[in-house]
């Protein structure tokens, strides 16, 4: 559920960010400009090409369409209603509040909304986000081939952090708060014996956690150079409400930078974790292009990605791309080890917002199953970067 916002808000999310933050001088202030005519909206005013710079700059409402291609859940479409206000240009006072929803071939929904802004002249970031929704997704029992579907209701979900910038640094850090209730099910009337205490059952899952935030990137929405490491640590607690016990622990680390005029990579590291009594349907997966989601789980996940862009002008780009994930699945009686799984493949890239530094485009990526096309709006790993 909280994903399909996610994904649904990957473009609006990061697009106002760069609108705001570290805008250029006056005449190049995308923010600056507040009327503009249709063509100026959809077609940018140097070399008269398709750009949607200044249709995102008026801020607004901004409808966006969602294009699921996860093979998972068997693709699918929805929509996020942004309106977007930053009353002088500037990071300081911008705030984003979006309202969506989308639906998948399996049946899969969500909705909900999602809010963030900053307080306190900027040096306090906020978000917070509640939604519902059905998820139906298989998991695959000590590796086997042949699947378990199986379908978690989330009756409401609450996600939210607040994180303060320290003086004089890219660092932040602050609390995080993660709220579930859900029933999960299986699609099959047999049931497994190792997974009967999640399931036909009411689970309320309450966490409160820490973040630990670095980012020196020059682009949220593509970047080219600088770093996005964040370490969270949520811990779901009988104190707090919930009726689980356990941790959860992401380590994530981007880098970007170039080694050549027009030649740009990037590399991703992350390391998922949990500990402690998790419901199965809560473990984490391998998560890179060409994998389907959720098809390989465990306790400890550990992900890494490299990325080779070249850019063929001021618009277009070509990028290849290799990956490779692990799942250790630790004390689980329900998953087993994974072994190194490898994926790679190739992508095409369009400007669509100059401005912004905003690419979009395709990647077809190769895993050890199947063969994944994915729709891009900004970098491929938009939605994992803080």
């Amino acid at each position: 559920m909280r994903r399909f916002i996610c994904l649904a808000a990957s473009l609006t999310l990061q697009a106002s960010v760069a609108l705001a933050q570290d805008a250029p001088a006056e005449a190049e202030n995308p923010v600056a400009k507040r009327h503009y005519t249709f063509h100026e909206l959809f077609f940018d005013e140097q070399d008269g090409k398709l750009d949607v710079s200044n249709y995102l700059a008026k801020g607004g409402l901004v409808p966006i369409p969602i294009i699921i291609t996860e093979p998972a859940v068997d693709q699918g479409l929805g929509f996020v209603a942004q309106f977007i206000s930053w009353p002088d240009g500037t990071k300081d006072t911008l705030t984003r509040r979006m309202l969506g929803g989308a639906r998948t071939g399996n049946g899969s929904y969500g909705y909900g909304y999602f809010q963030s802004g900053t307080v306190l002249d900027g040096r306090l970031n906020y978000k917070f986000g509640l939604g519902q929704g059905e998820l139906t997704i298989a998991a695959y029992p000590g590796g086997l081939a042949i699947p378990v579907e199986y379908t978690t209701t989330f009756d409401y979900g609450v996600f939210g952090s607040v994180l303060w910038e320290l003086p004089d640094s890219r660092f932040s850090i602050g609390p995080l708060i993660d709220i579930r209730k859900t029933e999960t099910r299986l699609s099959l009337p047999a049931s497994l014996p190792v997974i009967a205490p999640d399931l036909t059952r009411t689970l309320k899952t309450a966490a409160l956690g820490i973040g630990l935030h670095f980012d020196n990137r020059d682009n949220p929405l593509t970047p080219t150079k600088g770093a996005n490491v964040y370490l969270n640590a949520k811990f779901n607690d009988g104190t707090f409400g919930s009726d689980r016990d356990f941790q959860v622990y992401d380590l994530e680390g981007y880098y970007f930078s170039s080694f050549a005029p027009r030649w740009r990579y990037g590399a991703r590291l992350a390391v998922n974790a949990v500990r402690g009594d998790t419901p199965f349907n809560v473990m984490p997966a391998i998560d890179t292009r060409g994998v389907p989601s959720n098809r390989y789980q465990g306790e400890t996940i550990l992900n890494t990605e490299f990325e080779v862009t070249r850019e063929l002008g001021d618009r277009w780009s070509v990028l290849g791309f290799v990956a490779a994930g692990r799942a250790d699945a630790g004390d689980s009686r329900f998953f087993k080890d994974s072994g190194f799984i490898y994926s790679g493949g190739a992508g095409l890239r369009y400007r669509i917002a100059r401005k912004l530094g905003l690419d979009a485009g395709m990647d077809v990526a190769i895993g050890p199953e199947d063969t994944i096309v994915y729709f891009q709006f900004g970098h491929a790993w938009s939605r994992g970067m803080d």
